[in-house]
């Protein structure tokens, strides 16, 4: 490290010293006016400008090695540009990847980071397991398990603004690209697994999620092996239309967007308004407090625990990188990311509380833990899960039209499964392309639109592996070990850094210091 640390110094201190070093013409400017006349003077009425003094007569050729982005000169002009065009672009260049289409539009932090964070933290698990999760931990231990979720969040967060205010450069690499570069390779690398493993699994929790609530609102595509087979086929129909191109999701992102806030207002307004049935069930009788009080501690099961319930919760705060991955389209990374992934961590906080609170409100535990047919609970073990879940929204999320609750709960799942599959190709390829891990060499290349088909299609087949655990309560532990052991890697290396005050770490942050790290 010392080594490299010195090479760089010693390349940094050449280029910046270069100026006056190199023999330039006293007018650059001038004299580049003057090459430009003298290119068109073969059309020119008064013929051929001459060059001016200072000016050689070879300065039509001086001026295009000048101009051309990487030569000596150009690097002596700028220092900048050995930071900005030599790290970013220079890569993608050589690997012939780098994007010639016109500038996009720049976002701020409400529009390129807090939306598109929150449509990827609130998935399927706020629909269907909140209310078993507060049935189970109470809510007293189910507040504790948000706190500890996005105790982790926050300081997730902090790792990546310090990361993305160090020289992690905004790309197309997302996450990685900025972690590679200001961590290092390896770390970069290793937290880049990780993270793809983590997306990877998270699209295949979302699948799973839209069979089962499929299976809830059509309860004839209930047959053995129905979860994996359902899934299969939705998680191919997303890889085909992620490789038929991405401009179709980008039209319809307004459209889940509405789809995910529907949703969430449909529970909401079903939570106050509960019950929609006059003599149904006995345990469900609306918000009350004899209900807050009553579910205030735990009633865990023999199949459930502290550790089962965090593990089942935590997945609800594993989308904070979100902004990383769209840091190419954003006015002022470092800023725009750091706050717009503190408000939507912030926000999501105060909605889970909520959420939970009011589910702990509306009804007795048991009803809340499956037990949907009343004081006959042996009734119970009857009853399919499909058929709890089934009751539970049925009963008490509100439903303008019939089944719209499952509908938007499908179409909410499908399109984050949908953007996963399309963040964690990308993601691979990058890796593959630092030839880091020399295994992943063959995914490197893309197809002739640019695409990372390669990886895309190991990504798939990854997922199709996955999806025949076929249970969403089994996945989402390890989906959330897979994110807790890239967040472990940020936050360790980070806190490392700052301890041993590295030259290179320069953040702007918490990070400054050592007892905030």
């Amino acid at each position: 490290f010392g080594s490299s640390l010195a090479t760089a110094i010693r390349v940094t201190s050449f280029f910046l010293s270069a100026p006056r070093d190199f023999q330039r013409p006293r007018s650059p400017r001038r004299c580049r006016r003057v090459a430009m006349e003298s290119r068109a003077g073969s059309s020119s009425p008064h013929g051929a400008v001459p060059s001016p003094a200072g000016c050689s007569s070879s300065y039509e050729a001086d001026i295009a090695e000048h101009e051309r982005p990487g030569s000596a000169d150009y690097i002596a002009h700028s220092s900048s540009f050995l930071v900005n065009n030599v790290l970013e672009r220079g890569s993608l260049k050589e690997s012939g990847t780098v994007d010639e289409s016109p500038p996009v539009k720049k976002k701020g932090a409400f529009a390129g980071v807090f939306v598109p964070t929150c449509e990827n933290m609130w998935g399927v698990l706020i629909f269907l397991r909140f209310y078993y999760i507060v049935g189970q931990a109470g809510i007293w231990q189910t507040l504790c398990v948000v706190a500890l979720s996005f105790a982790v969040a926050l300081c997730t967060t902090a790792s990546m603004s310090s990361i993305a205010s160090s020289g992690g450069l905004a790309s197309g690499g997302g996450p990685y690209h900025m972690i590679s570069r200001a961590l290092g390779p390896v770390v970069g690398a290793s937290v880049g697994i990780m993270y793809w493993l983590a997306i990877t699994m998270l699209a295949v929790l979302e699948c799973l999620g839209a069979v089962e609530s499929l299976a809830m609102a059509v309860p004839e595509t209930e047959f053995p092996w129905h979860m994996q087979a359902i899934g299969s086929a939705f998680l191919a129909g997303l890889a085909l239309t992620v490789w038929g191109g991405i401009n179709i999701v980008t039209k319809l992102g307004l459209f889940f967007v509405i789809v995910v806030f529907y949703t969430l207002f449909s529970f909401y307004f079903g939570l106050f308004t509960a019950p929609h049935e006059e003599g149904g069930n006995e345990w469900l009788t609306g918000l009350s407090m004899a209900n807050f009080e009553a579910n205030w501690g735990p009633h865990y099961d023999r199949n459930n625990s502290f550790g089962t319930v965090l593990a089942l919760f935590y997945p609800c705060f594993t989308g904070i990188l979100s902004g990383a991955n769209r840091s190419d389209v954003l006015k002022d990374p470092p800023k725009h990311i750091k706050h717009g992934t503190f408000a939507a961590i912030i926000f999501s906080f105060f909605m889970y509380v909520s959420f939970f609170i009011l589910w702990g409100s509306v009804a007795d535990y048991r009803y809340l833990q499956g037990h949907v047919h009343g004081g006959n609970e042996d009734l119970e073990s009857e009853a399919s899960h499909f058929d709890v879940g089934r009751t539970v929204v049925q009963n008490i999320v509100w439903n303008p039209f019939p089944k719209s609750a499952f509908i938007g709960i499908i179409i909410a799942s499908l399109s984050q499964s949908l953007q996963c599959l399309i963040v964690a190709p990308r993601l691979l390829q990058q890796i593959a392309r630092d030839d880091i891990l020399t295994v992943l060499k063959p995914l490197a290349p893309l197809s002739k639109k640019g695409e990372p088909t390669r990886a895309l299609l190991f990504t798939y087949l990854v997922a199709a592996l996955l999806v025949l655990i076929g249970k969403l309560d089994l996945v989402a532990p390890l989906l959330a070990m897979c994110f807790l052991v890239a967040y472990a890697f940020m936050n360790c290396s980070c806190f490392a850094l700052t301890w041993l005050k590295s030259p290179a770490w320069r953040p702007d942050w918490i990070h400054q210091k050592r007892w905030r790290a």
